[in-house]
């Protein structure tokens, strides 16, 4: 709606107005009184005359009053008609147009001109005129008395009194005008800079980044900006005078709008997010306010809708919410999706539980070996094969996670309270999963089928009131590594003894991090003999002096360091030591050798032919007396790169010998291929050799290996005389190493042993 325009201040209620109507009413109060009192003087008095004057100050004085009671209407018409009423009848008195009171009336028409204004003044100019007319006629007829020359005082102030109010009144009106010029003249700068900024707003609006609607009362369309009309695709003219409803918030559900103009009728301003479409039908998701706009009175006549397109925001929040909470690969939820699930079913702690939950951990053996074979790209589209198979097999209110790598995770709701009940049920389902994954998987690109097993660790959750997620999973990985433990394809529950022995293992790993560079781990040596008692080596074992626990088994420690980072450090400090040992006199004068055991890890690591010969060169160590022993599994697991890395060790000097050999795969294709001078046959075949027919000729076909590729061989676990004479029977330049030659001792009384005299 349009505003209102202002009214105007009547004419006599600005400043020079009312300074007109006090100067003439002065002026005509002072004339009249003084006036009159001169007229007293003449001779005869004229009463008629002196009583005019005297009625036309006290119009002036009257006036005055009314002015100061701002009675200013009143006292600007009783100015002006009473004393042209006065002037007039003075006149008549005075010869009409022959009369000196003439001089009075341009006066007044111009006080009437600024007191009264257009109608009144043209009222004002008739009515003299027909006074005027009537003057002459009665001249003509000879009915006005002829002029008499009164007190020439009084008329000497007569025409001064004339005279001054005519300037006062030119005086006042030559200030009005000027003032008023100035007023107009600062109204149109005014109206220039509010030109200028309205012209600076409006490039602003419509140079706006984000769209701009105003809309009337009626919820139609008056103004758009470029940026809705790029937006949305549509034409200024074919919105503006359209329904807002069409085109602007076009995707506003009824309930929505309903509460929009709730808002807007209270006079507040609406926020939110809409949902509207463009002209060719393509979603806009748009954070937009709606606020009134009042004119100076407080009504409100338009809205305006401020409009900023958070589609791409939207877009990219979605995205930042599915790679926190799903595996871009599988897109199945991830492990942070898992943490939150099982924290929202544990409830609130200190809660009576009222049904069991499980979490099964689902990994998938043999993968890393599908993975190497068949490459990267294979392994990923298996891993989505199988997301997809488990998928296919999931209730509708449980939930499918993956973990991380191969693992997967499922959580199964409600299963009862009775844990038994519970347990069955998740067991029962872990069986279905591992069938499911036992149907052969067709993957795009690959001719061949794949089929691989899963292990299964299986907890009900939650086991007790304050039981929490980490829990669970600690529980689950905990039953996972037990059923791959018992080779895999296997299903297995959490039990109380798995929890302490995982806590076992895990204060273990963190005092061995501690002991490796604390200096509690030591060097024991067990002597490696030829068939005449000569000792002609050792391998070199690792020993661990605890603090507390006194000396730990290599048993307690070493599984635990195989499962973490520590054998890598564990290795490269045996190694150490090893060479530092090996540098003594005693071995290059002997010819003695040490043998020293590398781990997987140890030995897959790129730089580690670099770093050996670093240690060799700063021990001094002879490269030619060090042995390194790998198992058969070690080398199988990456061929080429373990067959690389031998015979760069090779050209150093060092030899490799095939650790247990025998229980692994044994290939004679692998072994010829492998540049190794020892084989080592496990102690399990020598144990039982010299009774059982079959240990006897498995260590018969290794010595016969040995022989045939001109390998050195050494027989672990010698115990008894019959083990050793079976083996120097079959092998008479064999090498025995065991208890009964000599147990694992100490570095130093190992080395002390050796330099005492025979």
């Amino acid at each position: 709606m349009a505003e209102a325009p202002a009214v105007p201040l009547p004419d006599h209620e600005d400043a020079t107005t009312r300074h007109l109507v006090r100067v003439a009413g002065w002026a005509v109060m002072l004339l009249g009184f003084v006036i009159g009192l001169l007229l007293l003087r003449d001779e005869p008095v004229q009463p008629v005359r002196v009583a005019l004057n005297f009625a036309a100050g006290c119009i002036g004085g009257t006036a005055l009053l009314l002015a100061r009671w701002r009675r200013w209407t009143l006292a600007t018409h009783l100015l002006v008609w009473g004393v042209w009423v006065s002037v007039s009848l003075v006149a008549a008195r005075n010869g009409g147009v022959n009369g000196p009171n003439l001089l009075n009336y341009p006066v007044i028409i111009v006080l009437a001109g600024w007191l009264l204004g257009v109608r009144a003044t043209l009222t004002l100019v008739g009515l003299t005129a027909l006074l005027f007319l009537g003057f002459i006629w009665a001249d003509i007829q000879g009915l006005l008395k002829p002029v008499q020359v009164a007190n020439r005082l009084a008329g000497a102030v007569y025409f001064a009194g004339i005279l001054a109010l005519t300037a006062a009144a030119t005086l006042l009106s030559r200030r009005n005008y000027m003032s008023r010029v100035r007023e107009a003249q600062q109204t149109a700068a005014n109206l220039a800079a509010s030109e200028a900024s309205l012209r600076k707003l409006l490039r602003a609006v419509e140079q706006s980044p984000e769209a701009i609607v105003i809309i009337d009362l009626r919820e139609d369309i008056e103004y758009v900006n470029e940026a809705f009309v790029r937006r949305t695709g549509y034409a200024r003219d074919e919105v503006v005078g359209r329904s807002s409803a069409d085109y602007s918030s076009n995707g506003l559900a009824p309930a929505q709008r309903e509460g929009l103009r709730t808002t807007l009728a209270r006079g507040d301003s609406w926020a939110g997010e809409q949902v509207n479409y463009r002209k060719d039908g393509q979603a806009l998701i748009e954070s937009v306010v709606v606020s009134p706009i009042r004119q100076p009175d407080g009504r409100v006549s338009h809205y305006v809708e401020l409009k900023q397109d958070i589609t791409e925001r939207k877009r990219a929040a979605d995205e930042i919410h599915r790679l926190v909470h799903f595996d871009s690969l599988t897109s199945l939820p991830n492990r942070s999706t898992l943490m939150e699930r099982l924290h929202a079913l544990r409830g609130r702690p200190g809660r009576v539980l009222s049904t069991q939950h499980a979490l099964l951990l689902l990994d998938l053996d043999r993968f890393t070996t599908f993975n190497d074979a068949r490459g990267s790209e294979m392994g990923d589209r298996l891993l989505c094969a199988v997301a997809l198979r488990l998928s296919e097999i999931l209730p509708p209110q449980d939930l499918l996670v993956r973990v991380a790598g191969d693992e997967f995770a499922v959580v199964l709701h409600g299963l009862g309270a009775d844990a038994s009940l519970a347990g069955r049920h998740a067991l029962a389902f872990a069986e279905k999963l591992q069938t499911a994954l036992l149907r052969p998987l067709r993957l795009e690109g690959d001719a061949q089928d794949a089929q691989l097993g899963a292990s299964v660790g299986i907890t009900l959750y939650p086991q007790t009131a304050d039981d929490g997620a980490h829990d669970a999973l600690r529980r689950a990985g905990t039953a996972l590594h037990r059923a791959k433990q018992a080779g895999g394809g296997r299903a297995a529950f959490f039990e109380q003894g798995m929890g302490e022995a995982a806590e076992q293992r895990f204060r273990v790993e963190r005092e061995l991090r501690h002991a490796i560079g604390a200096g509690e781990l030591r060097l024991h040596l067990q002597s490696q003999v030829d068939v005449s008692g000569q000792i002609t080596g050792a391998e070199v074992l690792v020993r661990w002096q605890h603090p507390r626990d006194g000396l730990v088994a290599p048993g307690v420690f070493i599984p635990v360091a195989e499962e973490s980072d520590l054998i890598v450090s564990l290795g490269e400090w045996v190694l150490a030591r090893a060479c530092a040992l090996l540098a003594q006199p005693v071995f290059s004068e002997r010819r003695l050798r040490l043998s020293v055991n590398l781990s997987a890890r140890q030995f897959r690591q790129a730089g580690f032919v670099r770093q050996l010969q670093a240690v060799l060169a700063a021990t001094g160590a002879d490269p030619r007396l060090l042995t390194l022993e790998v198992t058969e599994g070690l080398v199988i697991d990456d061929f080429d790169d373990a067959v690389a890395k031998m015979r760069a060790l090779a050209a150093l000097g060092v030899d490799m010998s095939l650790d247990d050999f025998g229980t692994g795969y044994s290939s004679l294709a692998y072994l010829k291929r492998l540049p190794i001078q020892e084989l080592k046959i496990d102690r399990s075949f020598v144990h039982e050799a010299p009774t059982n027919a079959d240990d006897g000729v498995l260590v018969e076909g290794i010595l016969s290996v040995a022989r045939h590729f001109g390998l050195r061989v050494v027989a672990e676990g010698v115990e008894t005389q019959a083990q050793a004479d079976f083996l120097r029977q079959r092998a008479p330049d064999i090498v025995y190493q065991g208890y009964l030659f000599s147990r694992p001792e100490p570095d130093a009384q190992w080395l002390a042993r050796l330099t005492q005299p025979a």
